[in-house]
């Protein structure tokens, strides 16, 4: 049996301006080096993961390249240019993608007829080797994987003054990355948005809602697995990395 080609598509193309920064949060450096480096690592590390790619705006790509360079990140193979929106950037990587794997010769590793892509925000610089493999696996087993965490808080409902109802927290997921799913589903899906006019979905698994693409499979998440927004998460994050 063949081995499945595993890439990750990692965003880097937002401006973060909730984190209050002089710069987009993910070049924001920890440690002497970027946050999204943090997250490129934990791919380039993991077994399972045979391609990095990241998609950014070309005014950070050689800092991106250069970054890839000085740490030494094995699979990584290069930059792809964003979009306006996230809608956009995503589009981007899996048609550059789609492009890549036609190409017999394009991708270090041996193209196969359906690689699977495990997308990932860039500035989720903790997610872990369990996350990683649990959406593959997921992914193999069931065609798509949305890592996922389970609410712990007890949930309201009602306007900005008074709570009106309540949702049982048993029934609350919170959807992290890495979105994974099949090349070939990727392209048909954004295809598919194109033809309906669907252009300014926040990410993969609301655009795959938006197209009542239903079931979407559940993979590992983990509270850890933090999405760096507001400059509060800056400060949580570089406290974790001093001690991890």
């Amino acid at each position: 049996m063949n081995k499945s080609q595993h890439i990750a598509l990692i965003l880097a193309g937002g401006e973060g301006t909730r984190a209050a920064q002089s710069i987009p949060k993910q070049y924001v450096q920890i440690e002497g080096i970027p946050i999204l480096a943090y997250t490129i690592r934990a791919f380039d590390r993991h077994p399972l993961i045979d391609d990095v790619f990241v998609v950014c705006r070309d005014e950070w790509a050689d800092l991106v390249r250069r970054t890839a360079t000085e740490l030494a990140f094995k699979k990584f193979r290069g930059t792809i240019a964003a979009g306006d929106t996230s809608h956009a950037s995503i589009r981007n990587g899996v048609q550059a993608l789609a492009t890549l794997n036609a190409s017999s010769s394009a991708l270090p590793t041996t193209p196969l007829s359906d690689p699977i892509v495990l997308v990932h925000d860039g500035v989720r610089p903790l997610v872990s080797s369990a996350i990683i493999a649990d959406a593959i696996a997921v992914c193999q087993r069931h065609g798509n994987a949305i890592a996922a965490q389970q609410g712990e808080e007890a949930y309201m409902t009602g306007d900005a003054v008074k709570a009106t109802s309540m949702i049982p927290r048993e029934e609350l997921w919170g959807a992290q990355t890495p979105h994974t799913f099949h090349l070939s589903t990727l392209v048909q899906v954004f295809d598919e948005a194109q033809a309906r006019g669907i252009n300014d979905s926040q990410s993969l698994y609301t655009l795959m809602a938006e197209l009542g693409h239903w079931p979407l499979y559940k993979s590992r998440g983990e509270r850890v697995n933090l999405k760096i927004t507001h400059p509060e998460d800056i400060w949580l994050f570089s406290r974790l990395v001093s001690v991890l």
